[in-house]
Parts: C-alpha cells; structure tokens; sequence
C-alpha cells in the first residue's frame, strides 16, 4: 500500500513539473516574442522622431511661435510625407506646453495634445531632451505607440517636440495567440489529469491483482507445506491422546487430564490448520433453524462457561428464520466466536460481571443477523484492521485462523462477518454475522 501510495505521489509530481515544464516554455517564447517586437517598434520610432526633430530648424519654430502660415505649410508637408513614408498613424509638432503647432489635422490645433495625461512621463522626458518612446496603449481596440523628441532653439533650449505614432495590429494577433496560450494551458491540464487518473486507477487495479496473485501464490505454497506439517503432526497426537485416556482411567491422575486437554488443544489447532490447507472447500447445503440450531451449540457449551465464571447468554426471537448452509462449517463459525469471547473475558480482570451474549435478529428482511458480543479486552485499533488476516493472533496461544477460516465459509455461504465498531460502548466488543435467508418467516 505504501509503495503504491509513493508511485501515486510521484506520477502526480512527475506530471505537474512535465505540465509546468511544457507551459513554462510556451509563455516564455511569448512573453519574449512580445518584448522583441515592443523594443524594435518603439526602436523604429525613436529614431523616425529623432530625424525628424534634426531636419527642423530653431527658426522654424520661432516662425510657427508668430504663426507663419507659410512655414506652417511648409513644416506640414514635411511631417505629412514623414507619416506616409514610414506608414505613421499621425506626424506632428507639439511645444512644450503640449499644445499643437503643426498637425496633419488642422482642428486640432486650438487643442491640446489628447494623448498628454497618457503618455505624461514620456513627454517629460522629451521636454528634458531625451528621445523616448511611450509604453503601448490601445484606441478604439488598436494597439498603437507613440516616439517624442526634441527640437531646440538657437540657445539650446528645447522649444518644441517631434510626435510620431504608429499603430502595432501585429499586437492583436499576439492577443490572439495568448488566449489560445491560455486554452492550450486549460487543455493539456485537463488531458494529463484525465490521463493520470486513468493511470493512478489502472496502476492501483494493477498493484492491487499483483498483491492478490502474490497472497494467492504464498497461501498455495503455504498451505501444501501446513498440511504436510499437519498430517504428521495429527499421527503421535493421536497416539498422545489415547495414552492419556488409558492413564486416566487407571490411576484417575489429574496429570493425565491434564495431558488429554492440551492434545484436545493442539488438535483443535492442528485441525485449524489442515482446514486452512484446503483451498477448495465444499459445503453440504440442507436447511437449518437457526435458533435450535444456536441453542444447541449454547447447551452444548454452557457448563464450560459456567466452569470459567463467564455467563453465556443469549437473546434468539422466537420465529427467527431458516438459513441454506452446512451445519458443520457454521457451528465451527459460532463455536469459534463464542470461545474467543471466554478466552476475551477471561483474560480480563479489570470486569466482574464477565458475559458473552449471542444474539439472533430477524429485523432485515433478505438477512438473519448473529452478533456474538462479550466484555473482554476488545481489540487495540491498529489490530482491528488484521482480524481477519490469515495467522494473525492477540492470544499468546493460538493458530491465528479461527476467524480467517470463519470468514471464508460465511463468504462461502454469501453472508458477511465483521467487527462492529465500538459506538458508545467502549467496553464491548461485537462480531457480526450475516447470513441470507433460506426460508421466509
């Protein structure tokens, strides 16, 4: 699970820096494209501006100060042919109060240059006798950049300055190629994350066959050598038990019950472990009452119960329902959780009034439900998780098999066995079985 949770992790990160990689490059080819064409633009300006402002003379503009109308015309052709030489939008004189003094559109001239709030700074600069270009700036949806420089008077003082627009269309294709930048982006995103989830879900379906193959190959392997081990185990126990049995009944020795009870205990394991061999379990199916059924294996056991100073309950309703299933394989089921709640509680101290309780229900209407519930230690919560893992063991002695085993034949009889979570009641511990009906009530 770990190693799968790291491949995750790592398909995810491997994704993201591919993504950003991939992304990264595209905004950086186009952020660089951008700055190329800004700079050459407002380059080109510049330096049109530039030449422009040398061409005049300090005595032109002293002339357009007294409103010459001849070297108004003059100046006017000139910065008409500048505009229709270099494809400018407008070619103009301003002073340096921003006010017109030639341009291509005479109205104009008893107003003040509309772009001076917007290009402020630049102008500023012309007026300290820098050329410079404006920053990009869109009208009626056009992109457009304008170049000032200055013209100076005999006595070196700028006296006027040279305004040169061009419009820059090329931009709104740029604009054009960002949006599709941004649904490229959007696009691959989606994609990778649609093809990473297929990959995390098909890498986990994957790990998860290949763990389910490997426990397969393991069990196979273990159980071949169990019941190997099992067989030639079973042979002297028997021998074991009947030599005991004969002491028994010769010398009445307490030892020699002794000896009969713990070969009755490794045979029960024993016998644990050849069921766990047998991959392939068979079951013979016949109806069965559950509650005679129940109440037969609790008389059964009862007396050693009441030996261990644990009370055996039990809550079974009157009509509860038949099952189909084997008798053996299901009393081995009951047997075996019953047991665990007097191995729980009597290995519990800390209680007085030691009980395991089973109890029947007919509320579900396609399932009969058997709860076995005891006050014993209970389980620690990193344990719960195992409980029903093949030779995984709370007791000091024991198979670990008796619910592994006990949850293959309920699955074998389409029932479900689990642990119930604790609730309110801390102090309980539940195991729940449920089988579906064989007979209606």
């Amino acid at each position: 699970m770990l190693i799968r949770r790291h491949a995750a992790v790592a398909a995810v990160i491997f994704t993201i820096l591919v993504l950003a990689s991939f992304n990264f490059g595209w905004w950086w080819y186009y952020n660089n494209i951008t700055s190329y064409m800004e700079d050459q633009l407002s380059q080109r300006l510049t330096d049109i501006a530039a030449g422009a402002a040398l061409h005049i003379e300090p005595q032109q503009v002293e002339s357009l100060l007294i409103d010459d109308l001849d070297e108004y015309l003059t100046l006017s052709l000139y910065l008409d042919s500048l505009a229709i030489i270099n494809s400018l939008s407008e070619a103009s004189l301003i002073d340096i109060d921003f006010n017109y003094l030639v341009s291509p559109q005479q109205e104009n001239l008893t107003d003040g240059y509309l772009l001076a709030s917007l290009n402020f700074d630049s102008l500023h600069q012309a007026v300290m006798g820098h050329p410079v270009a404006s920053a990009l700036y869109v009208v009626d949806e056009t992109y457009l950049k304008s170049a000032y420089a200055p013209v100076y008077d005999s006595l070196d003082q700028v006296t006027a300055i040279v305004v040169v627009e061009a419009g820059a269309s090329y931009f709104n294709l740029l604009d054009t190629l960002r949006g599709n930048l941004y649904l490229l982006a959007g696009g691959s995103a989606g994609i990778v994350v649609i093809l990473l989830v297929f990959f995390i879900f098909y890498s986990r379906r994957l790990a998860s066959a290949e763990e389910k193959i490997f426990k397969a190959s393991s069990q196979a392997a273990l159980g071949r050598m169990v019941a190997v081990v099992s067989h030639e185990v079973k042979n002297p126990l028997m021998i074991i038990a009947a030599a005991g049995e004969r002491l028994q009944k010769k010398y009445s020795d307490p030892e020699a019950a002794f000896i009969s009870e713990e070969v009755e205990r490794l045979n029960r394991i024993v016998s644990g472990y050849l069921d766990f061999a047998k991959n392939n379990l068979t079951y013979h199916r016949e109806e069965i009452d559950l509650k005679a059924f129940c109440d037969r294996i609790l008389d059964r056991y009862s007396e050693q119960f009441v030996t261990a100073g644990v009370k055996l309950e039990k809550d079974t309703a009157a009509n509860t329902g038949s099952v189909k299933g084997d008798p053996v394989a299901l009393r081995q089921v009951i047997v075996n959780l019953i047991l665990n709640g007097l191995e729980a509680t009597t290995g519990n101290e800390s209680v007085n009034n030691k009980f395991v309780r089973l109890t029947l229900s007919n509320s579900d209407p396609r399932d009969i439900i058997i709860r076995v519930t005891d006050n014993g230690a209970g389980f620690k919560a990193a344990d719960r998780r195992k409980l029903f893992e093949p030779f995984f063991t709370t007791k000091t002695a024991g198979s670990g098999l008796g619910l592994y085993l006990s949850r293959r034949i309920i699955e074998a009889h389409e029932g479900t066995i689990r642990l119930v979570p604790d609730g309110d009641k801390n102090d309980l511990t539940t195991i729940e079985v449920r089988l579906p009906r064989g007979v209606s009530r």
